[in-house]
């Protein structure tokens, strides 16, 4: 093989790999549909039973969750096509959690819509609510742009049209499309595996308008 083929394979490698880790379309976030800080005591959905507390406590939205599953808590406003974004912190040990935002959440309560989730041993994943269950569209899979343990993350995720996309700390990390809901509420989520517990703080939502430009 000559030197001019190697080098054509290696440049071609090259550029496949600098297009790995970019979003399959471009979208831009228009207006500021709420820009939350939790300052106030009813900001935000308040819940308390058992192992599970939901609540603002001292300008953050603080959620506790014993195992047994994902506890959310809503806002009551509405949407389509959003981009999200939260600054996390994990206060809890126990790293195998998971944590984040819900978009088109379903306004009957019930669990359904979509969840973009980081963990604290380091993986982050896109499910969908289905009744009782909390199904992957992106399982669990590791990522160097999450901030492990007891620490801050910020996370944005984007919701328009078909298209589904999740974003840790500025980098982006995945997609996927999926039809089956298009509209409903913010939310936030929080659960602890393997007879743990999580202790998760969220401030600093913004959601805006969201669209596919390409």
């Amino acid at each position: 093989m000559s030197q001019k083929v190697s080098f054509l394979m290696v440049l071609v490698v090259l550029l496949l790999l600098a297009g790995c880790g970019e979003p399959e379309p471009k979208y831009a976030a228009g207006d500021v549909l709420l820009s939350e800080t939790f300052s106030e005591p009813n900001a935000w959905e308040t819940y308390s039973s058992g192992d599970s507390d939901l609540r603002v406590s001292d300008g953050v939205y603080r959620m506790e969750v014993g195992p047994g599953g994902y506890i959310w808590g809503l806002n009551e406003a509405e949407h389509t096509n959003v981009e999200m974004e939260v600054t996390t912190r994990q206060l809890s040990s126990h790293d195998n959690n998971a944590y984040g935002l819900m978009c088109r959440a379903d306004t009957s309560n019930d669990g359904d819509g979509y969840y973009f989730l980081i963990s604290g041993d380091g993986f982050y994943s896109i499910r969908k609510g289905e009744g009782e269950d909390v199904v992957a569209l992106v399982d669990w899979t590791d990522s160097s742009a999450i901030n492990e343990g007891e620490a801050t993350n910020k996370i944005r995720a984007v919701c328009a049209g078909d298209y589904l996309g999740l974003w840790v700390n500025d980098k982006f990390v995945s997609e996927i499309r999926d039809t089956a809901y298009t509209s409903g509420y913010a939310g936030l989520a929080a659960a602890a595996f393997e007879d743990g517990s999580a202790d998760i703080t969220f401030d600093d939502l913004t959601i805006k308008v969201a669209s596919l430009t390409q």
